[in-house]
């Protein structure tokens, strides 16, 4: 059985869809290796048609009953993803106090943290969290909770050099977009523009009057296949602004709300956009320059893994060696002696259930050697191993997945746990012992970004910076 994850998250006019789209985003992420079901508030007919591409979706009522209700859907062997503002670090300790595991999504990291995860993908830092000891940040642009169509990479994009999207989204009150264009259309080279907007936004006519494109009820290939067309976008700092920049397009931001400023400052400073200010005061002026200033690119190519790497370590069940029960030691003696594992260790040689405990034994009292299992329920995962740790800021890492799970991009999500676990001890290099009648180790560990130190007729050395 998969893991079950629980995504929580509301949508409405006064909330936005924001925290839906990205938490559901992240399901869509998680799919494939996960059980996921989403609960939210009375979903409209978009919320639906979108959720049933992705998961099952189970609908809240709109009042404050929902927060109880919720709690009672818990039977306390789920994840739970939690994405708003008024999750209050006594809502995450009920929702811990029923033995869940919990992933907090966060923007303006203004309460304590009890969750053992959270998610912030703007640019805050370790400093900027009142959390537990144990709470993990996962952090910055390679936690973008993006949806599937903009993590696509596309070498061959032909974008029109002339082309600008303004999007303000959802009812735009204040006509940002509007205002925009107005700004636009005083450049000298009579660019195209194309506004996108929601069911709300009340002055379409005048757009139209003016020789706008206006498009709305775009999904999200539609929007992501504009982006790519577009040389420019303009946006607020928002879930938009991260799509505009994972497509490759130059972004002029600004904000309109405290909880994108914090966003929108990082972006500047990081020299992601060009700055428009705080929209409510700006006069735009920057949308009528050439401007040749460079703006840094977003890479989005391994976020998917990053969550994936992510969720699975919440959910696998971490062991060492030391610690194991006999049936947990027995189940790694067993995988471990199978044929198609044995033969590409050091000793290929069969060995007793005696000969494995007595080996664990001795781990107790060597501190420059350890060796990890990770189950997901009785099942073993695999394992990574570390020796002479330390020595030269080293250390050498083994790993192996059991037959069962091969396939299924373990092996690179054992890669990244085993880095965690020697940052942890101030490793800053591993290296690796492998086979050369193993290609696909070989393979492997070049893919994961070893760099071949030496070869001899029987194995290769490789080493990793993993800093």
């Amino acid at each position: 059985m998969k893991q079950k994850i629980c995504f929580r998250a509301d949508a409405g006019a006064e909330i936005g869809y924001g925290h839906f789209i990205r938490t559901l985003a992240l399901a869509d992420m998680l799919k494939d290796d996960f059980d996921c079901v989403f609960y939210t508030q009375s979903p409209s007919d978009y919320q639906r048609k979108e959720a049933e591409k992705v998961c099952e979706l189970v609908a809240l009522p709109a009042d404050d009953s929902r927060f109880q209700l919720f709690l009672e859907c818990l039977k306390g062997d789920e994840i739970v993803v939690l994405d708003n503002y008024f999750y209050t670090t006594d809502y995450q300790r009920a929702i811990k106090d029923k033995g869940c595991k919990l992933v907090c999504i966060d923007d303006m990291h203004d309460k304590h943290y009890v969750a053992d995860a959270v998610v912030n993908h703007g640019f805050a830092t370790a400093d900027d969290f009142s959390k537990e000891a144990y709470t993990q940040l996962y952090l910055g642009a390679g936690y973008a909770l993006l949806r599937a169509p903009f993590l696509k990479e596309d070498e061959h994009i032909e974008r029109n050099p002339d082309r600008w999207v303004v999007c303000f989204g959802g009812s735009d009150q204040n006509d940002y977009t509007g205002k925009a264009i107005m700004w636009l259309k005083k450049r000298n080279n009579n660019p195209e523009i194309i506004a996108v907007v929601g069911d709300g936004y009340k002055y379409v006519s005048s757009l139209k009057q003016a020789g706008v494109n206006v498009r709305s009820r775009l999904t999200a290939e539609e929007m992501a296949d504009l982006f790519r067309s577009a040389a420019n976008v303009v946006c607020s700092a928002s879930s938009v602004c991260y799509e505009s920049l994972a497509c490759g397009c130059k972004v002029y931001a600004g904000y309109y709300v405290e909880n994108q400023r914090e966003f929108y400052e990082a972006l500047t400073r990081n020299g992601y956009i060009i700055p428009l200010g705080e929209l409510h005061e700006s006069n735009m002026e920057h949308l009528t320059e050439d401007t040749t200033k460079e703006t840094k690119t977003l890479s989005v190519s391994s976020v998917q893994q990053n969550f994936r790497t992510m969720f699975y370590r919440l959910s696998l069940r971490q062991v060492n060696y030391v610690d194991m029960t006999e049936g947990e030691s027995r189940t790694v003696w067993e995988v471990r002696n199978l044929p198609d594992i044995r033969k590409y260790m050091t000793n290929p040689e069969p060995f007793s259930f005696e000969s494995h405990t007595a080996f664990v034994k001795r781990l107790e009292t060597d501190p420059n050697k350890l060796f990890l299992a990770y189950f997901e329920g009785e099942s073993l995962v695999g394992t990574i191993n570390f020796v002479e740790i330390g020595i030269d800021s080293s250390a050498e890492r083994g790993l192996f997945v059991n037959p069962e799970y091969q396939g299924h991009g373990m092996a690179q999500i054992l890669e990244k746990l085993s880095e965690r676990e020697a940052k942890a001890r101030g490793v800053r290099y591993l290296v690796a012992k492998v086979k050369n009648d193993n290609p696909s180790s070989l393979a492997f560990h070049r893919k994961a970004g070893y760099k071949l130190m030496n070869t001899d007729g029987e194995y290769s050395y490789y080493k990793r910076n993993i800093y």
